[in-house]
């Protein structure tokens, strides 16, 4: 089963991506997002206000990897 996500910054502007679609229904703050080798961004909060749409997952860049 998947579960969807969609993901914001602190402002409350889209994140990039977006959205997310996760096996993992229960996020948390803390919580890390591997979205590549070089990118993962970090759950720093939840918003779950609005029933007829997916939750909001508010995130941060966590910094990109620096290539050798």
């Amino acid at each position: 089963m998947a579960f969807l996500f969609r993901l914001q910054t602190a402002d409350g502007a889209p994140a990039q991506p977006p959205t997310l679609t996760s096996a993992v229904p229960s996020w948390r703050s803390g919580d890390t997002i591997p979205l590549s080798s070089q990118r993962t961004l970090r759950v720093v909060g939840i918003r779950d206000d609005d029933p007829d749409q997916p939750p909001v997952l508010v995130v941060e860049e966590m910094g990109r990897a620096a290539y050798s």
